[in-house]
């Protein structure tokens, strides 16, 4: 006769008994058993499979993180590149990259580009595709490119910068303080030594940042704010300490340009254009007050 036992414990297999005698349990309660089972150790275990992985019943096919292949591209590069501390930079993405869980084998296996153009589309893919956590890192790695690499005197490979508002006009805002503070350091140390290769160099650069400031009032639009009528500054700016300020100044004002990116994500146009304002930057100051050559321009950590 068959013992009486409730619907559930019919459906376990440890208590499912007829007479005392333990039942086998079929074929399918088994193979149905063994998927579950495989399905959550996997899913426990963190298992991430390759993109080109075979399906398995229950494990989902890993996505791609945004912008995946054109960061590869970029890392690949980076690889290869020859100027000073790219293996530096590779190793920052390379980093990063992992951290994003991107599989270590696509990661070793990144190849560059093989054109200056290809390239360049691959620095600027990844400005616009890459997740709102790189995109400072990219934006810096992309900045950097330019202003070190040969490619980066070929504006036709680069998109040019843009002639309307921002929809992040005071992103816009934050970085055009930041340059009329570095023009008044140029003025301050132009007027201080009056005569001079400085004060000339000084005074030649603020008429730059001038044009760019331009640019950038633009692209605040009505976020834009007043003219702030003073700013701190060092009590000697004579000689070697006004050149240090400056130079300095330059410093802090491509890492005020860098942190734009962070609030830059719903508009990778202007992501891009702040690039190039950090090589505009650069392209400024290089000649009569040149910096060290950072790992990455923007990072603000090598002030004098």
């Amino acid at each position: 006769m068959l013992a009486r036992h409730s619907s559930h414990d019919r459906g376990v297999l440890r208590h499912a008994k007829i007479d005392g005698v333990p039942v086998r349990p079929s074929r399918r309660l088994v193979l149905t058993a063994a998927l579950t089972l495989s399905s959550s150790t996997l899913a426990g275990c963190g298992v991430r499979l390759e993109d080109d992985a075979p399906d398995i019943p229950f494990v989902p096919k890993r996505e791609p993180i945004p912008g995946e292949s054109a960061l590869l591209a970029l890392l690949g590069a980076l690889e290869t590149g020859d100027v000073q501390h790219s293996s530096q930079r590779a190793h920052l993405l390379r980093k990063a990259l992992q951290d994003a869980q991107v599989p270590a084998g696509l990661v070793a296996g990144a190849t560059s580009p093989t054109t200056p153009a290809e390239v360049a589309a691959a620095f600027e893919a990844s400005v616009r595709e890459c997740g709102p956590g790189l995109l400072r890192l990219v934006g810096q790695l992309t900045a950097t490119q330019r202003i070190l690499s040969p490619i980066g005197d070929k504006a036709v490979l680069w998109t040019a910068a843009g002639d309307g508002a921002w929809t992040a006009g005071k992103v816009a805002t934050t970085a055009l303080d930041a340059t009329r503070a570095t023009m008044y350091a140029l003025e301050v140390v132009a007027g201080q030594q009056s005569t001079g290769a400085v004060a000339k160099a000084a005074l030649t650069a603020s008429h730059e940042l001038q044009a760019l400031s331009i640019r950038q009032t633009t692209a605040a639009g009505d976020s834009v704010q007043p003219l702030v009528l003073g700013y701190d500054r060092p009590e000697d700016v004579a000689g070697d300490a006004g050149r240090d300020w400056v130079v300095g100044s330059f410093i802090r004002l491509q890492a005020a340009y860098a942190d734009c990116f962070a609030r830059l994500d719903a508009d990778r146009d202007a992501a891009l254009e702040v690039t190039q304002w950090m090589v505009t930057a650069e392209e400024i100051s290089h000649t009569h007050f040149p910096q060290i050559v950072p790992t990455l321009f923007g990072d603000g950590k090598h002030q004098p």
